[in-house]
């Protein structure tokens, strides 16, 4: 049911849209930092978490692989976060299954790449005795399933229900006074020097509502381009939307593996993810993903949630940057591919069958969880790291991918810093000692990224 508020509720100091766990973060933080801060948390859905913070392989990824010049933020952030997870997990009962990872080189040529990964480990602030390169036959002793030419074996690597973690700090920033305006899509938004309408559309009964604030944060995962974009903001930006699938892997072959198998991009500048057999938190093992080319941030299922949907987005507004990919005989090989192994279970078991040859189809009779990746682009291609575009009164966060959840803590700190230095919290009081201190979560130390 949609949350309808009295009138005298509609004005705040600063409207957060989406309530995933990026937008939950941020609602977080500021609602802990100043006492006096009036923040409203607007969701499509009636509940938190109902896309991709809960649509994920559910890992908290260490920063291995990340390469600290193209891919700072995120690496940063993944490794600062690692901790706040932790300690946050630990003192409340989170879930919290550190599992470890072999990211495993099919080839010799692939090998040179573990040679980065390990150099990274350590740029990216990863201490030595958290990951270990193997050859294939130390691999084998620890997998015996795994067939592979070497690996990196990043010891750290966690199981964690992201879903639960964003529920946890809604409950936080809830108790902090945050109010959820759940069931609104965004219709409009106006934008003037230190005020913000949005104007929502209920999606239970189409009933209308405005919310103005002095300062709006657009955390909408794959809508942001699409918000940002009604403001007039990051023409040069427009995305792509990719659903990742996932089949569960029956015993009595899945206990056989006891750890994340994953294997190096074969084409790093493309977000098609060579599969990976994952540990879910719930101890269920699943293969995947593929990437399968979609026309929204919530098809799940098919190409299109609507009739024609899938066309209107390939031909949405900038043209030039979905042109130069939809010519590019390499990108479109890689989706007809990735289409096949969503349409038959026989195609990816194949793929995962080149590292664990001992996997057949017959173990995988149900999908697991779909989700969404939606990537941006621009003349250049994919772009590699975060986006953020401000506005008169606003900040818009784009392309916030994987790790994305692993770093929420800190890269909300970091947004909301960002928020105080540019003066657009001046006006409000901060809080003298944060609720959020006694967690472990030390704003200043997560804010340097």
């Amino acid at each position: 049911m949609a949350v309808q508020l009295p009138q005298k509720q509609r004005e705040y100091d600063v409207a957060v849209i989406g309530g995933g766990i990026l937008g939950v973060s941020i609602a977080y933080w500021l609602s802990d930092l100043f006492d006096d801060c009036s923040i409203a948390l607007i969701e499509r859905e009636t509940k938190v978490a109902r896309h991709t913070s809960s649509r994920n392989t559910g890992m908290i990824h260490r920063p291995f692989y990340l390469n600290p010049e193209k891919k700072r933020i995120f690496a940063r952030a993944s490794q600062k976060s690692y901790y706040l997870w932790r300690d946050l997990a630990s003192k409340y009962s989170l879930t919290w299954k550190p599992v470890g990872t072999f990211e495993i080189a099919l080839s010799e040529e692939q090998v040179k790449t573990l040679d980065h990964y390990k150099e990274w480990a350590s740029q990216n602030g990863m201490n030595y005795n958290e990951f270990e390169i193997l050859d294939s036959n130390g691999v084998k002793s620890l997998e015996p399933q795994v067939k592979c030419a070497g690996a990196i074996f990043s010891k750290t690597d966690t199981c964690v229900d992201y879903g639960e973690f964003t529920n946890f700090l809604f409950d936080k920033a809830s108790k902090n006074g945050v109010k959820f305006v759940g069931g609104y899509e965004v219709e409009r938004i106006s934008e003037f020097e230190g005020k913000n309408n949005v104007h929502l559309r209920s999606r239970n009964d189409g009933s209308i509502l405005q919310i103005s604030s002095n300062y709006l944060v657009n955390a909408a995962g794959g809508g942001s381009i699409d918000i940002t974009h009604k403001l007039g903001l990051a023409k040069e930006y427009t995305d792509l939307h990719f659903r990742g699938e996932y089949w569960k892997v029956d015993e009595p072959f899945a206990s056989k593996v006891t750890r994340n198998i994953y294997s190096v991009a074969r084409f790093k500048e493309y977000p098609f993810l060579d599969p990976h057999l994952i540990v879910r938190a719930s101890g269920k093992r699943e293969i995947g993903p593929n990437a399968v080319l979609v026309s929204s941030p919530f098809t799940y299922k098919g190409l299109s949630e609507k009739r024609l949907q899938i066309i209107s987005k390939l031909f949405e507004r900038p043209l030039g940057p979905k042109l130069k990919l939809f010519t590019n005989e390499t990108f479109l090989s890689l989706v007809w591919h990735e289409w096949r192994s969503s349409i038959s279970k026989k195609a990816m078991c194949a793929r995962v069958k080149e590292f664990v040859p001992a996997l057949d189809v017959s173990y995988l009779n149900e999908r697991g969880l779909a989700g969404v990746r939606n990537s941006v682009i621009d003349n250049n291609g994919f772009v590699p790291e975060a986006i953020l575009v401000s506005g008169k009164s606003s900040i818009h966060i784009l392309n916030y991918n994987s790790p994305g959840a692993t770093g929420a803590p800190a890269f909300s700190a970091y947004v909301v810093s960002k928020m105080m230095d540019e003066g657009h919290l001046g006006n409000l009081k901060r809080t003298p000692n944060p609720r959020s201190q006694d967690d472990g979560w030390k704003f200043e130390d997560a804010t340097d990224l």
